[in-house]
Protein backbone atom coordinates (compact mmCIF):
# COMPACT_ATOMS: atom_id res chain seq x y z
CA UNK A 1 0.00 0.00 0.00
CA UNK A 2 1.51 3.40 -0.93
CA UNK A 3 2.73 5.57 1.95
CA UNK A 4 1.09 9.00 2.25
CA UNK A 5 3.33 12.08 1.80
CA UNK A 6 2.67 13.10 5.44
CA UNK A 7 3.73 9.72 6.82
CA UNK A 8 6.77 9.66 4.53
CA UNK A 9 7.83 13.05 5.89
CA UNK A 10 7.54 11.77 9.48
CA UNK A 11 9.66 8.72 8.62
CA UNK A 12 12.26 10.87 6.86
CA UNK A 13 12.40 13.16 9.90
CA UNK A 14 13.19 10.15 12.09
CA UNK A 15 15.85 8.80 9.70
CA UNK A 16 17.66 12.13 9.38
CA UNK A 17 17.58 12.55 13.14
CA UNK A 18 19.17 9.16 13.73
CA UNK A 19 22.02 10.12 11.42
CA UNK A 20 22.47 13.48 13.13
CA UNK A 21 22.59 11.88 16.56
CA UNK A 22 25.62 9.74 15.71
CA UNK A 23 27.91 12.30 17.36
CA UNK A 24 29.47 12.29 20.80
CA UNK A 25 27.71 14.34 23.42
CA UNK A 26 30.10 16.15 25.71
CA UNK A 27 30.46 16.70 29.43
CA UNK A 28 26.92 16.47 30.77
CA UNK A 29 25.10 19.77 30.29
CA UNK A 30 22.53 19.16 33.02
CA UNK A 31 22.47 17.60 36.47
CA UNK A 32 24.00 14.14 36.51
CA UNK A 33 24.42 13.28 32.82
CA UNK A 34 20.95 14.38 31.71
CA UNK A 35 20.82 16.54 28.54
CA UNK A 36 18.40 19.49 28.83
CA UNK A 37 18.96 21.07 25.42
CA UNK A 38 16.33 19.10 23.49
CA UNK A 39 14.92 22.16 21.68
CA UNK A 40 16.51 25.42 20.53
CA UNK A 41 13.29 27.24 21.44
CA UNK A 42 13.30 26.07 25.05
CA UNK A 43 17.04 26.41 25.44
CA UNK A 44 16.46 30.11 24.83
CA UNK A 45 14.15 30.27 27.85
CA UNK A 46 16.37 28.06 30.09
CA UNK A 47 13.74 25.28 29.64
CA UNK A 48 11.03 27.48 31.21
CA UNK A 49 7.63 26.38 29.89
CA UNK A 50 9.11 23.27 28.28
CA UNK A 51 6.21 20.90 29.09
CA UNK A 52 3.45 23.41 28.30
CA UNK A 53 3.80 23.70 24.54
CA UNK A 54 4.78 26.60 22.32
CA UNK A 55 6.93 24.52 19.98
CA UNK A 56 6.89 20.90 18.92
CA UNK A 57 10.03 20.24 20.99
CA UNK A 58 7.76 20.28 24.04
CA UNK A 59 6.98 16.66 23.09
CA UNK A 60 10.22 15.58 24.76
CA UNK A 61 8.93 16.61 28.20
CA UNK A 62 5.21 16.03 27.61
CA UNK A 63 3.80 13.77 24.86
CA UNK A 64 0.45 15.59 25.09
CA UNK A 65 2.25 18.45 23.31
CA UNK A 66 2.11 16.32 20.16
CA UNK A 67 -1.38 17.81 19.72
CA UNK A 68 -0.41 21.49 19.47
CA UNK A 69 -0.71 22.18 15.76
CA UNK A 70 -2.99 21.20 12.89
CA UNK A 71 -1.69 19.28 9.90
CA UNK A 72 1.91 18.10 9.64
CA UNK A 73 4.69 19.85 11.56
CA UNK A 74 8.38 19.13 12.15
CA UNK A 75 11.14 20.66 14.27
CA UNK A 76 14.88 20.04 14.46
CA UNK A 77 17.55 21.48 16.76
CA UNK A 78 21.35 21.27 16.66
CA UNK A 79 23.47 22.30 19.64
CA UNK A 80 27.19 22.94 19.99
CA UNK A 81 28.42 22.07 23.49
CA UNK A 82 31.60 23.77 24.74
CA UNK A 83 32.38 22.44 28.22
CA UNK A 84 35.19 23.20 30.64
CA UNK A 85 36.14 21.14 33.67
CA UNK A 86 39.34 20.91 35.69
CA UNK A 87 40.20 18.53 38.52
CA UNK A 88 42.98 19.32 41.01
CA UNK A 89 44.10 16.28 43.01
CA UNK A 90 45.61 17.13 46.41
CA UNK A 91 46.24 13.63 47.77
CA UNK A 92 47.88 11.12 47.63
CA UNK A 93 49.92 12.95 44.95
CA UNK A 94 49.12 16.47 43.73
CA UNK A 95 48.32 17.03 40.07
CA UNK A 96 45.86 18.65 37.68
CA UNK A 97 43.79 17.16 34.88
CA UNK A 98 43.63 20.17 32.59
CA UNK A 99 40.33 20.53 30.74
CA UNK A 100 38.38 17.26 30.80
CA UNK A 101 35.57 18.60 28.59
CA UNK A 102 35.28 17.54 24.95
CA UNK A 103 33.64 19.92 22.46
CA UNK A 104 30.74 18.13 20.83
CA UNK A 105 27.32 18.40 19.25
CA UNK A 106 23.85 17.13 20.09
CA UNK A 107 20.63 17.17 18.11
CA UNK A 108 16.93 16.40 18.36
CA UNK A 109 14.07 16.19 15.89
CA UNK A 110 10.29 15.96 16.14
CA UNK A 111 7.39 15.30 13.84
CA UNK A 112 3.62 15.32 14.46
CA UNK A 113 0.59 14.78 12.22
CA UNK A 114 -3.09 15.37 12.97
CA UNK A 115 -4.91 12.23 11.81
CA UNK A 116 -8.35 13.26 13.07
CA UNK A 117 -9.96 16.34 14.69
CA UNK A 118 -8.91 15.12 18.17
CA UNK A 119 -6.08 12.68 17.39
CA UNK A 120 -2.38 13.27 16.68
CA UNK A 121 0.55 10.91 16.12
CA UNK A 122 4.17 11.91 16.44
CA UNK A 123 7.74 10.83 16.83
CA UNK A 124 10.71 12.30 18.70
CA UNK A 125 14.33 11.30 18.05
CA UNK A 126 16.62 12.59 20.79
CA UNK A 127 19.67 11.90 22.94
CA UNK A 128 18.37 12.17 26.54
CA UNK A 129 21.60 11.23 28.32
CA UNK A 130 25.20 11.69 27.32
CA UNK A 131 28.73 12.11 28.56
CA UNK A 132 32.20 12.47 27.05
CA UNK A 133 35.23 13.46 29.13
CA UNK A 134 38.99 13.03 28.79
CA UNK A 135 41.67 14.87 30.76
CA UNK A 136 44.26 16.83 28.82
CA UNK A 137 46.84 15.36 31.19
CA UNK A 138 46.06 11.64 30.99
CA UNK A 139 48.81 10.82 33.52
CA UNK A 140 47.53 13.07 36.33
CA UNK A 141 46.87 11.26 39.65
CA UNK A 142 43.10 11.18 39.05
CA UNK A 143 43.65 8.96 36.00
CA UNK A 144 43.48 6.02 38.45
CA UNK A 145 39.84 7.03 38.92
CA UNK A 146 39.05 7.69 35.28
CA UNK A 147 40.55 8.62 31.94
CA UNK A 148 38.24 8.59 28.90
CA UNK A 149 34.54 8.20 29.67
CA UNK A 150 31.77 8.20 27.08
CA UNK A 151 28.04 7.55 27.07
CA UNK A 152 25.91 7.99 23.96
CA UNK A 153 22.16 7.40 23.89
CA UNK A 154 19.78 7.52 20.93
CA UNK A 155 16.10 7.51 21.85
CA UNK A 156 13.13 6.96 19.51
CA UNK A 157 9.86 8.03 21.12
CA UNK A 158 6.67 7.42 19.08
CA UNK A 159 3.78 9.32 20.69
CA UNK A 160 0.02 9.60 20.49
CA UNK A 161 -2.10 12.47 21.81
CA UNK A 162 -5.87 12.74 22.14
CA UNK A 163 -8.00 15.76 23.04
CA UNK A 164 -10.54 14.29 25.44
CA UNK A 165 -12.39 17.58 26.00
CA UNK A 166 -11.94 21.24 25.09
CA UNK A 167 -8.82 22.41 26.90
CA UNK A 168 -7.73 18.91 28.03
CA UNK A 169 -5.31 16.75 26.03
CA UNK A 170 -3.59 13.55 27.12
CA UNK A 171 -0.61 11.86 25.54
CA UNK A 172 1.54 8.76 25.82
CA UNK A 173 4.48 7.15 24.11
CA UNK A 174 7.09 4.43 24.23
CA UNK A 175 10.84 4.90 24.51
CA UNK A 176 13.21 2.73 22.49
CA UNK A 177 16.74 3.62 23.53
CA UNK A 178 20.13 2.43 22.38
CA UNK A 179 23.18 3.18 24.51
CA UNK A 180 26.90 2.85 23.99
CA UNK A 181 29.34 3.30 26.86
CA UNK A 182 33.10 3.42 27.31
CA UNK A 183 35.01 3.66 30.58
CA UNK A 184 38.78 3.83 31.11
CA UNK A 185 40.94 4.15 34.20
CA UNK A 186 44.60 3.50 34.96
CA UNK A 187 45.32 0.25 36.81
CA UNK A 188 48.25 -0.41 39.22
CA UNK A 189 50.52 -1.39 36.32
CA UNK A 190 49.95 2.18 34.98
CA UNK A 191 48.29 0.63 31.90
CA UNK A 192 44.80 1.63 30.84
CA UNK A 193 41.96 -0.63 32.00
CA UNK A 194 39.06 -0.32 29.57
CA UNK A 195 35.41 -1.34 29.28
CA UNK A 196 33.10 -0.84 26.31
CA UNK A 197 29.56 -2.08 25.70
CA UNK A 198 26.15 -1.44 24.14
CA UNK A 199 22.54 -2.15 25.06
CA UNK A 200 18.88 -1.53 24.20
CA UNK A 201 16.33 -0.46 26.81
CA UNK A 202 12.62 0.33 26.72
CA UNK A 203 10.44 2.75 28.65
CA UNK A 204 7.37 4.98 28.42
CA UNK A 205 6.25 8.59 28.43
CA UNK A 206 2.94 10.11 29.51
CA UNK A 207 1.51 13.56 29.98
CA UNK A 208 -1.43 15.93 30.10
CA UNK A 209 -2.00 19.50 28.94
CA UNK A 210 -4.71 21.62 30.52
CA UNK A 211 -5.94 25.05 29.41
CA UNK A 212 -8.14 26.21 32.32
CA UNK A 213 -8.65 29.67 30.85
CA UNK A 214 -7.79 31.45 27.64
CA UNK A 215 -4.08 32.19 27.57
CA UNK A 216 -3.13 29.74 30.34
CA UNK A 217 -1.53 26.37 29.57
CA UNK A 218 -0.34 23.90 32.20
CA UNK A 219 1.63 20.85 31.13
CA UNK A 220 2.66 17.82 33.18
CA UNK A 221 4.91 15.18 31.65
CA UNK A 222 6.59 11.96 32.75
CA UNK A 223 9.52 9.99 31.30
CA UNK A 224 10.00 6.55 32.84
CA UNK A 225 13.16 5.13 34.35
CA UNK A 226 15.27 2.74 32.31
CA UNK A 227 18.20 0.44 33.02
CA UNK A 228 20.96 -0.29 30.54
CA UNK A 229 22.99 -3.48 30.93
CA UNK A 230 25.82 -2.61 28.57
CA UNK A 231 27.25 -5.85 27.19
CA UNK A 232 30.82 -5.77 25.94
CA UNK A 233 34.34 -6.56 27.08
CA UNK A 234 36.80 -5.49 29.78
CA UNK A 235 40.58 -5.63 29.68
CA UNK A 236 43.26 -4.73 32.23
CA UNK A 237 46.90 -5.70 32.64
CA UNK A 238 46.41 -5.97 36.43
CA UNK A 239 43.15 -7.92 36.37
CA UNK A 240 42.88 -9.86 33.09
CA UNK A 241 46.49 -9.87 31.96
CA UNK A 242 45.59 -7.55 29.11
CA UNK A 243 43.11 -10.02 27.61
CA UNK A 244 39.58 -8.87 26.89
CA UNK A 245 36.91 -10.78 28.82
CA UNK A 246 33.10 -10.59 28.49
CA UNK A 247 31.69 -7.90 30.77
CA UNK A 248 28.44 -6.13 31.62
CA UNK A 249 28.18 -2.56 32.89
CA UNK A 250 24.89 -1.55 34.50
CA UNK A 251 23.55 2.03 34.46
CA UNK A 252 20.25 2.95 36.15
CA UNK A 253 18.63 6.02 34.55
CA UNK A 254 16.04 8.16 36.37
CA UNK A 255 12.33 8.82 36.09
CA UNK A 256 11.75 12.47 35.16
CA UNK A 257 8.63 14.53 35.97
CA UNK A 258 8.22 18.01 34.47
CA UNK A 259 5.56 20.59 35.37
CA UNK A 260 5.37 23.75 33.26
CA UNK A 261 3.26 26.89 32.86
CA UNK A 262 2.76 29.06 29.79
CA UNK A 263 0.84 32.25 30.58
CA UNK A 264 -0.13 34.94 28.08
CA UNK A 265 0.39 38.33 29.78
CA UNK A 266 -0.30 40.62 26.81
CA UNK A 267 -0.91 39.95 23.10
CA UNK A 268 2.89 40.04 22.60
CA UNK A 269 4.27 38.75 25.91
CA UNK A 270 4.23 35.32 27.58
CA UNK A 271 5.50 34.24 30.99
CA UNK A 272 7.06 30.76 31.25
CA UNK A 273 7.97 28.52 34.18
CA UNK A 274 9.14 24.96 34.85
CA UNK A 275 9.81 22.68 37.81
CA UNK A 276 11.46 19.33 37.12
CA UNK A 277 12.25 16.36 39.36
CA UNK A 278 14.73 13.67 38.34
CA UNK A 279 14.92 10.40 40.28
CA UNK A 280 18.71 10.21 40.29
CA UNK A 281 18.64 8.37 43.62
CA UNK A 282 18.31 5.24 41.43
CA UNK A 283 21.94 5.76 40.40
CA UNK A 284 23.66 4.03 43.31
CA UNK A 285 26.75 2.91 41.43
CA UNK A 286 28.17 1.89 38.10
CA UNK A 287 28.62 -1.85 38.45
CA UNK A 288 30.96 -3.70 36.11
CA UNK A 289 30.80 -7.49 36.07
CA UNK A 290 33.78 -9.06 34.29
CA UNK A 291 35.41 -12.48 34.41
CA UNK A 292 33.45 -13.58 37.48
CA UNK A 293 34.45 -10.45 39.43
CA UNK A 294 32.64 -7.19 40.12
CA UNK A 295 34.08 -3.69 40.07
CA UNK A 296 31.97 -0.86 41.41
CA UNK A 297 32.19 2.89 41.08
CA UNK A 298 30.05 4.16 43.96
CA UNK A 299 27.72 7.11 43.34
CA UNK A 300 24.79 7.05 45.82
CA UNK A 301 23.30 10.17 44.22
CA UNK A 302 20.26 12.03 45.51
CA UNK A 303 17.32 13.26 43.44
CA UNK A 304 17.85 16.28 41.21
CA UNK A 305 15.65 19.39 40.97
CA UNK A 306 15.45 22.05 38.25
CA UNK A 307 13.63 25.38 38.51
CA UNK A 308 13.39 27.91 35.69
CA UNK A 309 11.49 31.06 34.79
CA UNK A 310 11.53 32.91 31.50
CA UNK A 311 9.57 34.89 28.99
CA UNK A 312 8.84 35.50 25.33
CA UNK A 313 8.27 38.84 23.61
CA UNK A 314 7.03 39.33 20.04
CA UNK A 315 9.21 42.24 18.94
CA UNK A 316 7.50 42.21 15.56
CA UNK A 317 5.21 39.87 13.59
CA UNK A 318 8.34 38.00 12.38
CA UNK A 319 10.73 38.26 15.34
CA UNK A 320 10.27 36.74 18.82
CA UNK A 321 12.80 37.28 21.60
CA UNK A 322 13.08 35.07 24.68
CA UNK A 323 15.20 34.65 27.78
CA UNK A 324 15.33 32.70 30.99
CA UNK A 325 17.20 31.84 34.15
CA UNK A 326 17.32 28.49 35.93
CA UNK A 327 18.68 27.03 39.14
CA UNK A 328 19.50 23.35 39.27
CA UNK A 329 20.03 21.33 42.44
CA UNK A 330 22.53 18.65 41.54
CA UNK A 331 22.05 15.02 42.59
CA UNK A 332 25.68 15.21 43.76
CA UNK A 333 25.80 16.89 47.17
CA UNK A 334 28.96 15.37 48.66
CA UNK A 335 32.61 14.95 47.72
CA UNK A 336 32.27 11.15 47.97
CA UNK A 337 29.58 11.19 45.24
CA UNK A 338 31.36 13.45 42.72
CA UNK A 339 32.97 11.29 40.05
CA UNK A 340 35.95 12.63 38.11
CA UNK A 341 34.01 11.72 34.95
CA UNK A 342 31.08 13.91 36.06
CA UNK A 343 32.33 16.98 37.98
CA UNK A 344 28.78 18.12 38.66
CA UNK A 345 27.37 20.48 41.30
CA UNK A 346 24.54 22.97 41.68
CA UNK A 347 24.13 25.12 38.58
CA UNK A 348 22.79 28.48 37.41
CA UNK A 349 21.64 28.81 33.79
CA UNK A 350 21.45 32.13 31.91
CA UNK A 351 19.81 31.83 28.49
CA UNK A 352 18.72 34.01 25.58
CA UNK A 353 17.14 33.14 22.26
CA UNK A 354 15.20 34.37 19.27
CA UNK A 355 12.96 33.08 16.50
CA UNK A 356 12.56 34.52 13.02
CA UNK A 357 9.50 33.69 10.93
CA UNK A 358 11.08 33.23 7.51
CA UNK A 359 7.75 32.44 5.86
CA UNK A 360 4.34 31.05 6.73
CA UNK A 361 5.94 27.57 6.60
CA UNK A 362 9.41 28.07 8.09
CA UNK A 363 10.63 29.53 11.40
CA UNK A 364 14.32 29.72 12.30
CA UNK A 365 15.50 29.55 15.94
CA UNK A 366 18.75 30.45 17.73
CA UNK A 367 19.74 30.25 21.40
CA UNK A 368 22.70 30.62 23.74
CA UNK A 369 23.16 29.44 27.33
CA UNK A 370 25.95 29.76 29.84
CA UNK A 371 25.94 27.35 32.77
CA UNK A 372 27.72 28.38 35.97
CA UNK A 373 28.63 25.27 37.98
CA UNK A 374 29.51 25.60 41.66
CA UNK A 375 33.00 24.43 42.61
CA UNK A 376 33.13 21.22 44.62
CA UNK A 377 35.39 18.63 46.18
CA UNK A 378 36.11 14.96 45.51
CA UNK A 379 36.91 12.18 47.95
CA UNK A 380 37.02 8.90 46.06
CA UNK A 381 38.57 5.44 46.10
CA UNK A 382 40.04 3.60 43.13
CA UNK A 383 37.52 1.46 41.19
CA UNK A 384 39.72 -1.51 42.16
CA UNK A 385 39.03 -0.96 45.87
CA UNK A 386 40.06 1.14 48.91
CA UNK A 387 43.38 -0.71 49.16
CA UNK A 388 44.48 1.02 45.94
CA UNK A 389 44.22 4.51 47.38
CA UNK A 390 41.93 7.38 48.39
CA UNK A 391 41.94 10.47 46.19
CA UNK A 392 40.90 13.93 47.36
CA UNK A 393 40.83 17.25 45.54
CA UNK A 394 38.63 19.97 44.03
CA UNK A 395 36.83 20.50 40.73
CA UNK A 396 35.60 23.50 38.76
CA UNK A 397 33.44 23.50 35.64
CA UNK A 398 31.25 25.53 33.30
CA UNK A 399 29.47 25.01 29.97
CA UNK A 400 28.60 27.20 26.97
CA UNK A 401 25.83 26.11 24.61
CA UNK A 402 25.00 27.43 21.13
CA UNK A 403 21.93 26.11 19.33
CA UNK A 404 20.17 26.58 15.99
CA UNK A 405 16.89 25.06 14.89
CA UNK A 406 14.16 25.10 12.31
CA UNK A 407 10.41 24.57 12.56
CA UNK A 408 8.33 23.71 9.50
CA UNK A 409 4.61 23.57 8.73
CA UNK A 410 4.04 21.34 5.73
Amino acid sequence: MPTSPCVRTLLQTGSLSLLALVAATSMASAGGFDIHEQSTVFMGSASAGSAAGGSLGSMFWNPASTAQFSGLNTESSYTLILPYGNIDIDSPVPGSSGNIGIDATSSSSYGAYQFAPDLWLGIAITSPFGLATKPENTFYPGSYLGVTSKLLTVNANPTIAYRIAPGITIGAGIQIEWAQGKLQFRDPTTSIAQFGGTDWAFGATAGITIEPTAGTTIGLGYRSQMTHDLEGSFSSEAITGGTGVPAVGTIDLPDIVTLSLRQVMTPTTRLLGTVQWSNWSRFKDLTLSAGGSELGIQANWDDGWFFSVGGEYDYSPTLTLRGGVAYEISPIDDATKRLVQIPDNNRVWLSVGASYKWSDAITLDVAYSHIFIQDGGIDLYSPLGPQFGEYTGTVEASVDLFSVGMRTRW
